[in-house]
């Protein structure tokens, strides 16, 4: 099966529940996956074959969390060469702020720039409706290993 590297950025926690919800979800069904909430832009390197999943919430006016501003920045600046990796994105936002999950957005964007190529839909979480962000991940996550399964094979 497949070795999944879930990269966090969050603030308050909520994009951390969701990336552990999914991991659960993906381990049970019996993919490799590692949260990483400290990551650099080196992890992103470390593994060819490993997939990448971004799960992200997004602070202020549509800013990156602090956490992951390094790995953006490597791959905004088009520093990583990424060509050939999958990846999926989990974006947390709040409808009532501008910029409703921004950060996402901006991830998704940079990881495109440096190659790899999105496998799925994007996942976009509002806070103002889903009451179980880590609840609406898991679920996400049970379907798009099916895409990646398919997509891959």
């Amino acid at each position: 099966m497949a070795k999944i590297q879930i990269i966090v950025g969050t603030v308050q926690g909520s994009a951390w529940k969701a990336a552990q919800s999914a991991a659960v979800i993906m381990d049970r069904l019996g993919h490799h996956t590692q949260v990483n909430e400290e990551a650099t832009p080196q992890d992103l390197l470390r593994d060819p074959a490993e997939i990448l999943l971004v799960c992200c919430s997004t602070t202020g006016n549509g800013e990156i969390p602090r956490n992951l501003y390094p790995v953006y920045s490597a791959l905004d600046h088009e520093v990583l060469d990424l060509s050939g990796r999958h990846y999926g994105v989990i974006a947390l936002g709040d409808r009532g702020y501008p910029r409703f999950a921004h950060a996402g957005f901006l991830l998704e964007d940079a990881l495109y720039r440096s190659g790899a190529r999105r496998v799925g839909e994007l996942l976009t979480i509002d806070a103002q409706v889903e009451e179980r962000p880590h609840f609406a991940a898991a679920l996400w996550a049970k379907d798009w290993v099916n895409h990646f399964h398919h997509e891959l094979h």
